[in-house]
Parts: structure tokens; sequence; C-alpha cells
């Protein structure tokens, strides 16, 4: 096995961590589901200090597939004028160029490169133009566009000017080029310093052969491919690559493992309870990259009875009839076992009250000191909220002896806009000591929302990465099922 000269790396782990199991049913339009890119790697000048321990090593799925949006891996660029005014062209590829490029990718149903693009009808309601819909997407408190809200004021105004002044074409604007992305990383099996020795792809039941997207119905579909472990000892990772075959309808995978017998091969709709019966392993979404973990730390990838489900979410919303996809991922795997082994630890509650009408209401979870009483040292590397719509922030806080506390996690939620957060530092547990997290909620409906695996009902969980994983007794803490 490849000896790995080990950076400090770790970006773009867990992409989406905090999706897992989740419909999307409640965020799909004319935007699509394409979320933030950023939000799964702040920068290191973050505001609140919540930055990448290890800096992403890529951001832009690039692994050549059987539809890559460009060489590079990169959204194609818009191109000078389109028959857009200068500045609309700017603020739409600044703020939805990632996703809704000339060519479409992550799910998005249509482009918004060109005059053209913004004059067809909307996908979802064929009775308007799609810059109407743009432009009460625009403004919208639910399902917003971008769904991460990362525009500036002067975009959205541009925007809602044009759009307000009847969207008139500017067939003679005369633009600059458009300036180049930065530059970055490669992403993919052929960008890793060591030859991946353990592979899971999308496929076709029972072959080798790429898994054929439904034209109808795969607009919010959970796709599950089963494969026994072909280990026979118990095996970390130190490295990993997504593999992103056809980018234009694959919104995001995650990779569970479990001791629950599965048939090798196969492949099945996902139940959506998948996510509180087997172990999260890794994760993949738009903008995440090439992995490194830390030095002297593995990622726990199982042993030799274990079977892991490959989860990919396709999102067909443009009903390509030539969407086939075979993406997955590959691992490296060390020499020797590294002497940490880090894994996914829940925390949270799932006993959720919600009263109708309720605005800023919050629900705790207690992960208390008798809980903690015999654990290790607990390195703690990141954190992923996860709530569904009516979610607005999630809050993780330590408290050592003396009621000394430290925050773990203190964040805004977006439900269209979930990743992983990493601190500057690592943040140790020591036995006895308590972590709390609180979950805000707005319900504007007209009824209580209780915990529930759909999209219209609600969660309260934080994913956290943390090593030794290998020596808890669980891995949920204050949460009972």
């Amino acid at each position: 096995m490849a000896n790995i000269v080990r950076n400090r790396f770790l970006g773009g782990f867990l992409g989406l961590i905090a999706m897992a199991g989740c419909s999307t049913a409640g965020q799909d339009g004319d935007d699509g589901p394409c979320p933030a890119w950023q939000i799964c790697f702040p920068s290191e000048d973050s505001a609140d200090g919540q930055s990448p321990t290890w800096d992403p090593v890529g951001e832009s799925s690039s692994e050549t597939g059987a539809h890559d949006t460009g060489e590079s891996g990169e959204p194609e660029p818009m191109p000078p004028s389109s028959g857009l005014p200068c500045e609309v062209r700017d603020a739409l590829a600044a703020a939805c160029g990632d996703c809704h490029s000339a060519a479409p990718s992550f799910g998005a149903p249509m482009p918004l490169a060109s005059y053209a693009d913004l004059q067809v009808p909307a996908p979802t309601d064929p009775t308007r133009k799609v810059y109407d819909v743009v432009a009460e997407r625009l403004v919208a408190e639910v399902k917003p566009m971008p769904p991460d809200g990362d525009m500036s004021e002067d975009q959205r105004t541009v925007l809602l000017d044009w759009i307000a002044a009847g969207a008139p074409e500017a067939p003679n604007a005369d633009c600059d080029e458009p300036e180049d992305g930065e530059d970055v990383d490669p992403v993919g099996p052929d960008a890793l310093p060591c030859d991946p020795e353990f592979v899971i792809r999308a496929h076709a039941p029972g072959s080798d052969q790429p898994f054929v997207v439904p034209v109808e119905g795969a607009e919010d579909l959970y796709q599950c491919f089963a494969f026994k472990s072909p280990f026979t000892e118990p095996t970390q990772a130190i490295a990993w690559a997504p593999i992103i075959d056809d980018e234009r309808v694959i919104h995001h995978w995650i990779l569970y493992r479990s001791k629950q017998p599965q048939t090798d091969g196969a492949v099945f709709p996902c139940d959506l309870s998948l996510q509180l019966q087997a172990d999260f392993v890794a994760g993949w979404a738009p903008g995440g990259g090439n992995v490194m973990m830390p030095p002297s730390v593995g990622l726990e990838l199982g042993g030799p009875d274990d079977f892991y489900i490959m989860q990919v979410h396709y999102h067909n919303s443009a009903h390509y009839a030539d969407a086939v996809d075979a993406s997955g991922v590959a691992f490296c795997v060390p020499d020797q076992p590294e002497p940490q082994t880090a894994g996914v630890l829940t925390l949270g509650t799932t006993s959720l009250n919600i009263p109708a009408g309720a605005q800023n209401h919050t629900e705790v979870g207690t992960c208390g000191g008798l809980s903690t009483f015999f654990w290790p040292e607990l390195h703690i590397i990141g954190a992923s909220p996860h709530m569904h719509e009516l979610g607005r922030a999630m809050k993780t806080i330590l408290t050592r002896p003396g009621g000394v506390t430290e925050t773990i996690i203190d964040k805004p939620f977006n439900f269209e806009s979930q990743g992983m957060y990493f601190n500057d530092q690592e943040i140790v547990v020591h036995a006895g000591e308590s972590l709390q997290t609180t979950c805000t909620y707005d319900n504007p409906g007209a009824s209580m929302v209780n915990f529930g695996e759909g999209t219209g009902d609600e969660m309260c969980f934080n994913f956290v990465l943390a090593y030794p994983i290998d020596q808890l007794g669980s891995r949920n803490c204050g949460i009972v099922f």
C-alpha cells in the first residue's frame, strides 16, 4: 500500500453529512437544489472564529465523467453578452453560475446564462417566465435564491430592477470578458497522493455498468447501492476522493456502514430511516474536494463483517433521457493502522414538540456528565448541524468544571445549505463534562410539528467528527431512539 506524505489537509470532508436521508421535496424549485459551496469550508478569517482546521484540498468536483461541464471541472463561463445587460449577466454568474451555467450542473433544471434562458416558461410553472420566478425567489423567506443567500444587496437590486423594468434585452451590450475563477486544486482519484484501494461506485443492479437514472420520477430520487466489505480486518482511510460522473443529475452522496446483511451489488430505493440505523462514513456535495486526515488519525472504514450502503441523491428535474451515473468514492488505506480512529458522534434530541405559530422556539438535548464519565479524552474536529425546513439555528456548548464553557458550534441554519464546520483547534472533551445542543425553530404552520424523518417533520442532530471514536460505548449521546 502506498505510503503518503501527510499534509494537514481536511478539505471537502462530509460536504453534506447533515443531509443524510432527508427528502428535498420542500426545496425543489427553479433554482434547483444546489447548496452553498462555501458553508462546508468557512474561510480562515471567519467572523466567529470557526474556520477549517485543515484547508480544503479542492472545491470543485472535477473527476472526468460522462457529462463534465468543462476540462477543469468548473462551470462553463457565461458568454460576454448573451443578450443580457452586463451587470445582470455578472450578477447571475456570480450568484447562480455554479449550478445554472450554460450547461447546468448538480440538479439545476435550467441555465441562467443568457437572455433567452430567462424568457422561456419556468419548469415548475409553465404559465410564468423564468425571470418572474427568479424575482420571486430572490426575496422569498422560504426557499430563497441563491439557497445560501450568498448574494450582495447590489447584485440583488440589479436583478430586481431589471426584472421590474420588464427584463429587457440588451443585444448590443459591450461586456468585458468574465473574470477567471480562482484556481482550485484538482479533485478526483488521480489527484490523490496514493493509489486508492477501496472504490465504491453507483451501478446497475448486479452489474458493473453505470446506473440508469430514470427520465421520470427522479426529480428527488434517493437511490441506494449495497456492497459487502472487502476487508479481512478492521481498516482505516487516510485519504479519499469523490468520483463525480454525471454532474447534471447528481446532488450528493453519503456512504453508510451497517452490520445488517445486504446483498452485494443490490440497488434499491433508500429507506429514509437509514440515517438512524447505520453509521455515517463519508459524504460529498458540490464543492467538496479530496480529503486527507490529520497526522496519526485514520477514518474508521470497518471490518470483514460490515456492509456498505451508498445513498445517492439524484435530481433529474430536466428529464435527461441519457442520464447514466457511476459516481462514488475512492479511499486510500494506510500500510499500518493509525493510532487514532475518527468517526461520527451524534448529539441532540428526538423529543421535539414545536407549537403551531411558534417563533424562536428552542428544543434542547443534553449529553450529560454521567454519559461522558467513562469517556476517554475526546477530540472534536468538526460539527455538522442537521434540522429540517423549520430549523433556524443550532448551537452546542461544552461545559467544563466550574461552569467554564466552550462553543463547539453556534450557527444559523439553512436547510438548503448544510455542511461541516471545522474549528480553529480541536476541542477536547474530558470525562464528566457535558455537551448541550440547542435547536431553534420557526413554525408558521397551524399544526404542532414533532420529530420525524420527512421534511415536514423535524430533527435536531449535531453530527460531530471526533476521535478516538472506537473507544466510545455508543455513537449517540443523550438521544433516545
